[in-house]
């Protein structure tokens, strides 16, 4: 039997079969730890950033512990968030004490640091079994500048350089993604970059919808409209997973990677997922097992596993069986992790606007 791409890609973590096997017995599969706010790139609309943030990097003693805890919790994977992780001093010892524990390591980067190819090569070495994501909101230098700070012409000739690094090092494409953040600026632009980095990289893009909080609420009007996110994502589903007949719509992966993950933030928060600033409780207060023990079914979206219990338009979707719609815009706009996401191409109340 032949497998379908997006069930089997969709998730971003190699070991689908593991992975999907966590969501349907409500498990956590891994941990993002936001391990430090400073990045190369410059994103004018990060999520994880503010003015004069408090902290810039969560200490290694908590790290440490989130990765026992980890352990103890039969986690699988830990994924490695900014900021850009590899900008950390230590993050190579600490994601090498993640993989001595029996963790796999998925690394999201700029990219830009793998331009040397010492770091590529550490990095390969630690997401054996994982995967690296890069970000690359567009190939076009004049597109690339509005939406962050530098010289874009040396940034993105440094993300593509990371890449052909990594690959390089012996990393198979199909463990490596490029995430489009998708504003408004990069609307008639993001087909010919996910074509890009599929055709010519191998590599499949995940393409994350822009929410109201960090930075970019200073920037309403880059958010897309609803045709243009239409447009994004039936190209890049037409262009990544061809041979599916599943949709993830507006979200950026199917519902099995975000229900089976939890946050650690800069400060010690425990979220749903990274873009969710609302936590459930603070390492710094309580144990990671505790706060896990008092809210996985918040944290895990449990009550959307079932069916019945999907927004009104998710239940009668044909892709609820891979989809339950972005909880990250349906919280921005909703203030509610379960509510109906206000950016899926296939409400009712978003069929009605493509059609007037």
């Amino acid at each position: 039997m032949v497998s379908d791409s997006l069930k089997t890609y969709g998730g971003l973590h190699p070991d689908y079969a593991e992975e999907k096997k966590y969501f349907i017995e409500n498990k956590i599969y891994s941990i993002q730890i936001e391990s430090n706010l400073a990045c190369p790139q410059g994103c004018f609309y990060c999520y994880a950033s503010f003015d004069n943030p408090p902290t810039q990097e969560l200490p290694s003693k908590d790290i440490i512990k989130i990765l026992n805890s980890a352990v103890k919790m039969k986690i699988r994977a830990i994924d490695w968030l900014g900021g850009d992780p590899l900008l950390r001093k230590d993050w190579y010892e600490l994601m090498k004490t993640s993989q001595k524990k029996g963790l796999k390591n998925n690394i999201w980067t700029s990219g830009i640091p793998l331009e040397k190819s010492d770091v590529a090569k550490k990095a390969v070495e630690v997401t054996k079994d994982g995967f690296i994501s890069v970000h690359l909101d567009s190939l076009d230098e004049q597109i690339y500048k509005k939406l962050h700070k530098g010289n874009p012409e040396k940034k993105i000739s440094s993300i593509l350089k990371g890449v052909e690094n990594v690959q390089s090092c012996g990393k198979e494409p199909e463990q490596m993604i490029n995430c489009i953040t998708f504003t408004k600026l990069v609307a008639k632009d993001a087909e010919k970059t996910i074509e890009y980095f599929f055709n010519k990289k191998g590599m499949r893009t995940c393409l994350t919808q822009m929410c109201m909080t960090g930075l970019a609420k200073e920037h309403p009007e880059w958010i897309p409209s609803i045709k243009e996110i239409k447009e994004a994502c039936e190209a890049r589903d037409r262009i990544n997973y061809s041979d599916s007949n599943y949709s993830i719509c507006s979200m950026d992966t199917n519902k099995f990677y975000c229900g089976g993950i939890i946050c650690v933030t800069i400060d010690g928060d425990v979220t749903p997922c990274s873009v969710i600033r609302k936590g459930f409780g603070n390492i710094h207060e309580t144990s990671l097992e505790r706060i896990v023990e008092n809210n996985k079914d918040k944290l895990l979206f449990s009550h959307l596993k079932k069916i019945e219990n999907m927004p009104k338009n998710c239940k009668t979707c044909d892709n609820n069986s891979i989809c339950w719609g972005c909880r990250a815009a349906a919280y921005y706009e909703h203030n509610d992790i379960f509510a109906s996401d206000p950016k899926c191409y296939k409400s009712n109340n978003n069929n009605k606007l493509l059609k007037n």
